[in-house]
């Protein structure tokens, strides 16, 4: 390996890898090769602590970096077309092997200004001070006696007009100390050391952070007693609720339990005030849309107008909401809520240290606007979050009997539309196995799977506390788990036909009544799907006990609609046809009884029931999963009450 690019993976690793060093895994490195020609740096949206050989980094040519500094043009284009164009510039300017869509750092013409190895960081130590009004007096004081002091970089947009400040201030403290800076702290923003090898880079950032940290006070240790799981569920109800009022969107809501710089901050006699100071840096504003939203009580009501307060300021709703006396809770993708929980309750720290230091200095609107508008941190922020929505995204479903069948189906393609789907079977290894086949056409945070008993109140119950643990609320359910024993009237085993009705029925009542209370608490609306079968419509012979429980829940899902439809809350059913794909129901046994039924031989049954449709095709699992999207979507936000039949044609509705 180049011995640069060795340099800058051990790097990127030993800080990476230190929670006191770096915020989110962000911050860049660079090392430039000994002929001066090259540099290797980290590429865009890669943690350090994950770089490596193959991956997280670019090679550039130094020349035609730099030469974007000292291009007359690109001061007089606007703000997005030129850091577009920089963008462009240093693609350009890569000279790797790595095919891989990935962009070097955004401060690559910035690095190469600097010395040989180039370490910046975001460590809460340092934003004590860089977002503290009095933060640079207190700096110079820290390191007055330094022979080469730090240089301190008053704010700038980051990209190019960055770099072509720190150009201005390098050459002049070139000037001025006859050698380049070490430190550089650079307002609103974090830190840059640079050396001439990696150990000395290293041991400027330990001093850098040590000489920070001597005069800061540590968090006044507060003990908070761990709330009641149901005050927990009542807070991200409330959230989630007031986040669709404002917004229209629908969010998970996930919960952090109080670390010691959230109790001491919710113990502060400033903590709404200090809140209520702008995002302190890029990072805040573009991970956690800003500062947390401080909650005295769950009143949804209460919160949507403090929601509704920060967009007409911000244009951008809070992910973050502290929550007097619980924790903090993150409405955002499951994704993103781990980085925007580590961003505020580190934000809480720095703002607490920054009262200190004559208050709190954040980004102003026009800073914020830029930020809003800067395709790169759209970039970076699509690379945690992941990309490709669908027309259902991020509402929550829980999908009965999905480990198999028709389930499998409609889970994969609830996720497919953006859906984060719960899903729940009594054989969790098959349910694993549609967890998987999610994650692989999708993500997986879009799947938890959840062992759930449909016949067992405890079991259902339980169920669906996972579920509000998980990510906070309800918008679908889709009770799908069915068996089907195919015995004739006179040979009906009481027990099978108890069973059909334990599954088929009660299962579908209790999943039901458990999701309508939730969403009646939610107060969001809701779709509830029951999938019955053409048999509910138009009976079939020697089906007994599936032909009454498939008709109960048609009728059930009826009755339901009348009474959840001023909740917002819509009710339907599906009829599908004959769907052997997956199925357990069409195993091998009920083939062999079916092929008696018709007198035909087993290998004929599924062409022989294809051929009894309108249109002689055979139903997949996508299509029932396509109605499914259909009902729970806003494009079926009038129908309610109704059985939708999928079956190619076989059984008309009358």
């Amino acid at each position: 390996m180049d011995k640069a690019l060795a340099d800058l993976i051990r790097m990127s690793n030993v800080t990476g890898k230190d929670p006191a060093l770096v915020l989110g895994g962000g911050g860049n490195t660079s090392v430039k090769t000994e002929d001066g020609r090259h540099m290797y740096i980290k590429a865009s949206g890669t943690a350090l602590k994950d770089m490596n050989e193959q991956r997280g980094w670019r090679r550039l040519r130094i020349e035609p970096v730099l030469a974007i500094l000292q291009d007359r043009s690109l001061p007089k284009l606007d703000a997005i077309g030129r850091e577009n164009t920089v963008v462009s510039r240093l693609l350009e300017a890569c000279d790797d092997n790595c095919g891989n869509g990935a962009r070097p750092s955004v401060e690559s013409h910035l690095h190469a200004l600097l010395k040989s190895h180039v370490i910046h960081l975001h460590p809460l130590a340092v934003s004590a001070y860089v977002n503290a009004r009095r933060g640079q007096t207190e700096l110079a004081r820290l390191f007055s006696e330094e022979k080469v002091p730090p240089l301190w970089v008053p704010y700038a947009d980051p990209g190019y007009m960055l770099a072509k400040k720190i150009a201005g201030l390098v050459a002049g403290y070139q000037q001025e100390h006859g050698c380049k800076p070490q430190i550089l702290f650079l307002e609103k923003h974090g830190v840059f050391v640079t050396a001439d090898s990696a150990n000395a880079a290293l041991r400027l950032v330990h001093k850098a952070i040590e000489r920070c940290e001597s005069r800061l006070k540590p968090a006044r240790a507060i003990r908070i007693k761990a709330p009641a799981p149901e005050d927990v569920t009542v807070a991200k109800l409330a959230i989630r609720k007031a986040v669709f009022a404002a917004t229209g969107l629908y969010v998970p809501v996930s919960y952090f339990p109080a670390t010691p710089n959230l109790a001491a901050f919710m113990a502060h006699r400033d903590s709404r005030a200090l809140l209520a100071a702008p995002a302190l840096h890029p990072e805040e504003l573009v991970f956690a849309n800003g500062p947390a939203l401080w909650v005295e009580n769950t009143d949804p009501a209460r919160i949507t107008r403090g929601i509704e307060t920060r967009v007409a300021r911000t244009r951008k709703a809070p992910y973050a909401f502290v929550v007097k006396g619980l924790g903090l809770f993150i409405a955002a993708d499951k994704s993103l809520a781990p980085l925007a929980a580590e961003m505020e309750d580190g934000s809480v720290a720095v703002r607490m240290h920054a009262h200190r230091f004559g208050g709190v200095l954040g980004l102003n609107k026009r800073e914020q606007e830029f930020i809003n508008n800067w395709e790169s941190e759209a970039f970076r922020k699509k690379l945690v979050g992941g990309a490709g929505k669908g027309e259902l995204s991020n509402r929550i479903a829980v999908v009965t009997g999905a480990g198999s069948g028709l389930g499998r189906s409609i889970a994969v393609g609830l996720a497919k539309a953006g859906a984060l789907v719960a899903l729940t079977d009594i054989d969790e290894k098959a349910a694993q196995e549609t967890a998987d086949l999610i994650a692989r056409a999708k993500s997986k945070d879009q799947a938890k799977v959840i062992r759930c008993d449909v016949t067992s109140e405890d079991s259902v119950r339980a169920a669906f506390q996972g579920l509000l643990a998980h990510w906070g609320g309800l918008d679908i359910l889709v009770n799908a788990a069915g068996v089907a024993p195919p015995y004739a009237l006179v040979d009906m085993p009481v027990d099978k036909w108890r069973m059909a009705l334990e599954v088929n029925l009660t299962g579908y009542l209790l999943m039901a009544r458990e999701a309508a209370r939730i969403m009646i608490a939610q107060g969001m609306g809701g779709s509830i799907i029951n999938l019955s079968s053409k048999s509910g419509l138009d009976a079939s012979k020697n089906n007994t006990a599936y032909n009454a429980t498939k008709a109960g829940e048609l009728h059930m899902a009826r009755g339901w609609a009348l009474e959840l439809g001023e909740h917002g809350i819509r009710v339907n059913s599906i009829a599908p046809g004959n769907v052997f794909e997956g199925s357990r129901i069409w195993n091998p046994e009920y083939i062999k009884v079916c092929a008696k039924k018709n007198r035909i031989k087993p290998q004929e049954v599924i062409p022989f029931y294809v051929n009894k449709t309108a249109l002689r095709r055979e139903i997949k699992g996508q299509d029932i999963a396509d109605a499914v999207v259909f009902l729970c979507s806003d494009k079926a936000r009038t129908i309610t009450g109704q059985t939708l039949v999928a079956d190619s044609g076989q059984v008309m509705v009358r």
